[in-house]
């Protein structure tokens, strides 16, 4: 029996390890962080302690703990002292990966994500690249992960132009789309009313029993919480089934920091636990699956061949655009729903949008693109309370809470009366943005810690420049009172540069054909090696303009198909 060995249990580690293990293998899955699924190889939906709970939220209950687990960030390379310290752009590390917390928002990439650079040609300053296939390549297998995770969608509605055209559908969504936040409709009938074209947002979601989940009670703590009721689909599900075929071990609490080699193969992972134990783990095969920042750190601290110093380039976020819209005559009950917003927009996603082509060229680009937009959201309750604080604080420092306090809070301008848009920007792929190992910050084990380098360029303060007036246009066409959008990462701003907080990370370790130009090839193998393969968002070669999660699954089905030997 042969054997893989993988680094994470997220959402391409649980795909990989299903794969796997219905053709057969014996695999094991070494995660760095705690389980909180009780049984999870046996009942189903499994037990959890995850709760309807802001405090989890600001404790680092999933996340890793700066402290133990810091990164550090700058800017730029030059860049060489007085950088930031702590928690950079952090995926969840425990059992699920980033799944256990996403909103779960299942868009799909374009067309011309994939072939971007023959489609759209190239950019200055930028590494535009093709991916090693196109969309039609990929598109059965995001068919498969719509069915595996169970994704809900209207398919009446999704527009022809620009979606349809560019990313079209040959299935039919598993389910249909769940009942409509009261904001984003708000949010969405003001984009209509502008010529733009909303629809519900796809979600892994359940909007009826699924996958022995249930359906979801639209307890609106869901992007960024634990799902305490398991209504929504995610990497569990995945880890659940292939840990039914008896040929799965998950490991818990077992931190991954060097792969074995001897030669061009890779023997093992070395691992270290929770009490400092360490061992390695060998099999056949080898893959990184801890997302694109920790798969790059750990090709870099086992020193994987890299004779084109390709490993950790081109990191990809997102850049995020904030809008937001504040309407005194109405509450909306904006945190009220299955997920965070329950509709989207794409237009802003299309090089061709009206105005864009000519602003970019006026600027010396070639084209812009902006990128999704979540319709509806609102502010969670401790930040709306941490904000008030800080306003009183400033007015009334003898006395920041009283009266004065418990009257923001009931009015609640900026939760109950507040309706959002985020614009998940298009990033392109620079050089220049990077992890590296840090050569003096260690982490509790005494290991270097990825070192980020990471800041937007032309095109992203272009691109923004141009939709923020049209972000401000849509949230007054709905009715608000007040409205205004800025780049999502301002509160951080600081000598460091704009800290990422969005938790979308893409690059680092990227997919092509020629081995001088990228780090894995077109089904994950690293080139320079025989058995070390990635499968996570590092591979990307371009970030696309939506939500990541759904890309990374069916791209990641796709390469363990082909190393299981089923295709």
């Amino acid at each position: 029996m042969r054997k893989a060995v993988i680094a994470g249990s997220g959402a391409g580690a649980s795909i990989t390890a299903l794969t796997l293990a219905e053709a057969g293998w014996h695999v094991v899955l070494l995660e760095k962080g705690p389980n909180y699924f009780t049984d999870l190889g046996k009942s189903w939906p499994p037990k959890t302690v995850f709760s309807n709970d802001n405090l989890k939220l600001t404790r680092n209950f999933e996340q890793p703990d700066p402290a133990a687990y810091p990164r550090t960030f700058r800017s730029s390379a030059g860049q060489k002292s007085g950088y930031y310290v702590g928690a950079v752009n952090e995926l969840p590390v425990a059992v699920g990966g980033g799944t256990i917390h996403y909103g779960a928002a299942t868009p799909r990439f374009w067309d011309i994500d994939f072939k971007q650079l023959s489609m759209l040609g190239p950019q200055p300053g930028a590494d535009v690249a093709d991916w090693p296939f196109e969309y039609s390549d990929v598109a059965p297998y995001l068919d498969e992960v719509e069915a595996l995770v169970g994704v809900q969608g209207d398919d009446d509605a999704v527009p022809s132009d620009p979606v349809l055209k560019h990313a079209p559908r040959a299935k039919k969504y598993p389910m249909s789309a769940g009942p409509q936040q009261r904001a984003s409709m708000l949010v969405a009938d003001g984009a209509k009313s502008l010529g733009l074209h909303p629809y519900p947002f796809p979600h892994a979601i359940n909007t009826r029993p699924y996958n022995g989940r249930p359906v979801c009670n639209n307890c609106g703590f869901c992007d960024a919480y634990g799902c305490p009721t398991s209504a929504r689909g995610s990497a569990l599900d995945l880890l659940h089934r292939a840990l039914l075929t008896g040929r799965v071990e998950l490991r818990p609490e077992t931190m991954v920091h060097r792969v074995e080699m001897k030669g061009r193969r890779a023997t093992g992972l070395h691992w270290i636990d929770q009490h400092g134990r360490t061992g390695v783990e060998r099999g056949d095969v080898v893959v990184l699956a801890a997302s694109g920042i920790e798969s790059a750190r750990l090709a870099l601290l086992s020193q994987l061949p890299d004779p084109h110093h390709r490993v950790g380039k081109r990191l990809m976020f997102h850049y995020f655009t904030s809008g937001f819209g504040v309407f005194l005559d109405e509450r909306l009950h904006a945190y009220k729903s299955w997920g965070a917003e329950t509709n989207c927009m794409e237009d802003f996603s299309d090089p061709d949008f009206t105005g864009a082509r000519d602003f970019a060229k006026a600027q010396g680009l070639p084209y812009i693109r902006g990128g999704l937009c979540e319709l509806g959201g609102s502010e969670e309750v401790l930040a709306e309370a941490q904000f008030y604080q800080y306003i009183l604080g400033a007015i009334q420092p003898q006395q920041p809470f009283g009266r004065a306090f418990k009257e923001l809070m009931r009015t609640s301008l900026l939760r109950d009366r507040l309706a959002g848009i985020q614009m998940l920007g298009h990033d392109l792929p620079y050089l220049s943005n990077n992890v590296t190992l840090d050569p003096k910050v260690r982490d509790r084990h005494g290991l270097p810690v990825p070192r980020i380098t990471y800041a937007p360029g032309k095109h992203e303060r272009v691109a923004q420049e141009f939709y923020i007036p049209l972000i401000t246009a849509v949230l007054k066409a709905a009715g608000a009172t007040a409205s205004a959008a800025v780049p999502a990462n301002t509160p951080l701003m600081g000598p460091t540069g704009v800290i990422p907080t969005t938790r979308h990370v893409l690059g680092g370790m990227q997919m092509g054909e020629d081995a001088k130009t990228s780090v894995v090839d077109q089904w994950g193998r690293v080139h320079t090696t025989d058995n070390v393969y990635v499968m996570d968002g590092g591979v990307f070669a371009t970030a696309g303009a939506n939500n990541p999660t759904l890309t990374i699954m069916a791209v990641t089905l796709r390469s363990a198909r082909r190393l299981a030997g089923s295709e």
